[in-house]
């Protein structure tokens, strides 16, 4: 049995609770057992010495016996004494009889004598109100300790085959009980590793067991999200990585194989550091998502007009290079996500914008009830009724090229749009007018 296991130490305190119990139950036994053969022979001793002591008188100033008592075994074991004189005196060892000889002159009193072991008992005999002599009874014990000696190791031996009939029934009941508990940590072990939908389910179970199952789906249900995260995000680091890793490389072989100009290694150069830069915003948009689908307890608060803020100075540069011009409303609302995440929510929405505007991109925002809502609109040549939503899927392109793909950033609508949702909100498509207008619904 090993004690580390639960079952082992379930097991070892039913075997523990059931040896003190079984303990006391012995001794219990015993210490009632010996008081009443105690007792038996005492209430022995008394009767036979009062049965000899009315059979006693005083004839001419001297005790004697008037008739011998019925019972031959009584008289064999009774001495009658007149002060210290036995007027009867049975065949007993040489140690017995001073045994019995000194207990003369005592009264309801007993004694143990050894070789052999007996037990003595004297009574006072009176007569006229004065004592006349001393009646002694032995009852030889020997039968009697054989009696007790025989129950206490048959009580040993019972209560050692109550205790291994309790450790066999408790082992098996405790295994039996913790089969289930051990099925369902290998299951969910296996599941997840090798098939992290699968659940425990409602199945009827006792109520620690169904607390357990319930346990372990909720931790399936973490792990299954922690694994398509991990899956979700190096995917979109290898789809998004690839181009800008692609340019550079390129470039650097281009480099490599010939001089070039001046002006050719600057346009190099130029490309590199732009490839650069968007792999840094990259990584910080799909980082950002990973935070926030992680811990969406986790929102804070931000000032919008802040968010704006660093959003106008990253992105102007970048649309005024392509000859595009970024409008930035004011605005004086707060919502309930932090800053960093509402930059990585709209930089998306920014950069399809530029890819698509002719002249001008625009950012306002205001607060419609519970929600706080940012547009982003561009003058570009709008979104295919068809594609409404379909531009909102991984790796899907719109027929103008708006989604997951293309020469900027890049990350496209559908991290946008999962990157708000982790975050209380959402990303729409808003009807009508010229070029295309998102929407992120934030949340207050």
């Amino acid at each position: 049995m090993r004690f580390r296991t639960l079952r082992g130490r379930l097991t070892a305190v039913a075997v523990v609770a059931a040896t003190i119990a079984v303990a006391l139950a012995v001794a219990a036994f015993n210490v009632l057992l010996v008081a009443s053969v105690n007792g038996d022979v005492r209430q022995r001793l008394r009767t036979r010495a009062e049965a000899v002591a009315t059979t006693v008188h005083v004839r001419d100033g001297r005790l004697a016996v008037r008739e011998a008592p019925a019972d031959a075994s009584i008289d064999a074991r009774v001495w009658v004494f007149d002060g210290r004189d036995a007027v009867l005196r049975p065949g007993a060892p040489a140690a017995l009889q001073r045994a019995a000889q000194a207990m003369t002159g005592g009264d309801r009193v007993f004694t143990d004598a050894d070789d052999p072991q007996t037990r003595l008992y004297a009574l006072a005999v009176r007569r006229g109100g004065r004592v006349v002599g001393t009646v002694v009874a032995a009852q030889p014990l020997e039968g009697y300790d054989h009696t007790i000696d025989a129950a206490l190791v048959g009580s040993i031996a019972l209560g050692a085959a109550l205790l291994a009939a309790v450790f066999a029934a408790a082992w098996v009941l405790a295994g039996r009980a913790l089969t289930p508990v051990t099925e369902m940590t290998r299951a969910a072990a296996q599941w997840s590793e090798h098939d992290p939908a699968r659940r425990f389910g409602g199945n009827p179970r006792p109520d620690e067991l169904g607390e357990l199952a319930h346990t372990f789906d909720a931790l399936l249900d973490r792990l299954a999200a922690g694994l398509r995260r991990e899956q979700r995000l190096s995917a979109e680091l290898s789809h998004e990585l690839r181009t800008p890793l692609a340019r550079i490389t390129a470039e650097m072989e281009l480099l490599q194989r010939r001089d070039r100009s001046a002006e050719e290694r600057g346009e190099a150069y130029r490309v590199i550091s732009r490839s650069a830069e968007q792999m840094n915003r990259i990584l910080a948009t799909l980082m950002a998502a990973a935070r926030a689908e992680s811990r969406p307890e986790q929102r804070g608060r931000s000032a919008l007009g802040e968010a704006f803020a660093v959003l106008d100075g990253e992105w102007r540069p970048v649309l005024a290079g392509r000859g595009v011009d970024l409008s930035v409303a004011d605005t004086a609302e707060t919502v309930g996500v932090d800053g960093d995440v509402v930059e990585r929510i709209v930089s998306p929405l920014l950069d399809n914008a530029a890819r698509h505007a002719r002249r001008r991109v625009a950012i306002d925002a205001w607060r419609d009830d519970a929600v706080v809502r940012v547009r982003v609109t561009d003058d570009g040549p709008g979104v295919g009724d068809g594609d409404r939503e379909r531009v909102f899927e991984p790796g899907v392109r719109g027929d103008d090229g708006r989604g997951g793909a293309g020469d900027g950033a890049g990350l496209g609508l559908a991290l946008a749009r999962r990157l708000a949702r982790a975050a209380g909100g959402d990303v729409t498509l808003q009807d009508g007018g010229a070029g295309a207008a998102f929407v992120v619904d934030l949340p207050t």
